[in-house]
Protein backbone atom coordinates (compact mmCIF):
# COMPACT_ATOMS: atom_id res chain seq x y z
CA UNK A 1 0.00 0.00 0.00
CA UNK A 2 1.71 3.64 -0.71
CA UNK A 3 0.98 6.56 0.97
CA UNK A 4 -1.37 7.85 -1.92
CA UNK A 5 -3.87 4.83 -0.68
CA UNK A 6 -5.80 6.63 2.03
CA UNK A 7 -5.98 10.69 1.80
CA UNK A 8 -7.26 12.91 4.57
CA UNK A 9 -8.84 15.86 3.77
CA UNK A 10 -8.95 18.57 6.48
CA UNK A 11 -9.01 22.12 7.77
CA UNK A 12 -5.75 23.88 9.79
CA UNK A 13 -7.02 23.68 13.40
CA UNK A 14 -9.57 21.21 13.19
CA UNK A 15 -9.18 18.76 16.58
CA UNK A 16 -11.18 16.13 14.98
CA UNK A 17 -8.84 15.89 11.91
CA UNK A 18 -5.45 15.88 14.32
CA UNK A 19 -6.69 13.12 16.48
CA UNK A 20 -7.78 11.08 13.68
CA UNK A 21 -4.41 11.43 11.91
CA UNK A 22 -2.34 10.77 15.01
CA UNK A 23 -4.44 7.67 15.51
CA UNK A 24 -3.38 7.02 12.32
CA UNK A 25 0.21 7.42 12.34
CA UNK A 26 0.24 5.39 15.43
CA UNK A 27 -1.53 2.30 13.96
CA UNK A 28 0.74 2.86 10.96
CA UNK A 29 -1.56 3.59 8.65
CA UNK A 30 -0.30 5.04 5.49
CA UNK A 31 -1.86 8.57 4.88
CA UNK A 32 -1.50 11.89 3.38
CA UNK A 33 -2.95 14.61 4.90
CA UNK A 34 -4.44 17.78 2.04
CA UNK A 35 -5.65 20.88 3.50
CA UNK A 36 -8.69 21.72 1.40
CA UNK A 37 -7.49 25.09 0.19
CA UNK A 38 -3.85 23.25 -1.08
CA UNK A 39 -6.50 20.85 -3.51
CA UNK A 40 -8.81 23.27 -5.35
CA UNK A 41 -10.00 19.82 -7.36
CA UNK A 42 -10.34 17.67 -4.25
CA UNK A 43 -11.94 20.09 -2.11
CA UNK A 44 -14.69 20.14 -4.58
CA UNK A 45 -14.61 16.21 -4.97
CA UNK A 46 -15.43 16.24 -1.52
CA UNK A 47 -18.12 18.81 -1.37
CA UNK A 48 -19.73 16.79 -4.32
CA UNK A 49 -19.72 13.61 -2.16
CA UNK A 50 -21.50 15.31 0.42
CA UNK A 51 -25.24 16.44 0.76
CA UNK A 52 -24.84 19.83 1.85
CA UNK A 53 -22.24 20.23 0.13
CA UNK A 54 -19.78 21.33 2.82
CA UNK A 55 -16.10 20.49 3.30
CA UNK A 56 -16.11 18.21 6.12
CA UNK A 57 -12.68 17.85 8.31
CA UNK A 58 -11.48 14.89 8.13
CA UNK A 59 -12.71 13.61 5.54
CA UNK A 60 -10.57 10.14 4.37
CA UNK A 61 -10.55 9.12 0.71
CA UNK A 62 -10.27 5.66 0.34
CA UNK A 63 -10.50 3.93 -2.98
CA UNK A 64 -12.88 6.49 -4.30
CA UNK A 65 -14.74 5.79 -1.43
CA UNK A 66 -15.52 9.20 0.84
CA UNK A 67 -15.44 8.53 4.67
CA UNK A 68 -16.72 11.78 6.91
CA UNK A 69 -15.23 11.99 10.06
CA UNK A 70 -14.57 8.36 10.47
CA UNK A 71 -12.72 6.34 13.38
CA UNK A 72 -9.63 4.35 12.75
CA UNK A 73 -11.87 1.35 12.69
CA UNK A 74 -14.04 2.42 10.09
CA UNK A 75 -10.79 3.82 7.88
CA UNK A 76 -9.38 0.15 8.08
CA UNK A 77 -12.61 -1.24 7.17
CA UNK A 78 -12.38 0.72 4.15
CA UNK A 79 -8.93 -0.06 3.49
CA UNK A 80 -9.56 -3.84 3.81
CA UNK A 81 -13.06 -4.00 1.46
CA UNK A 82 -10.64 -2.31 -1.47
Amino acid sequence: MTDEAVTVYVKPGCPFAAKLRTKMTLARVPHRAVRFADDPEGAAAVRAHHPQGFEVSPTVVVGGRYLTNPSLREVREAMAAR
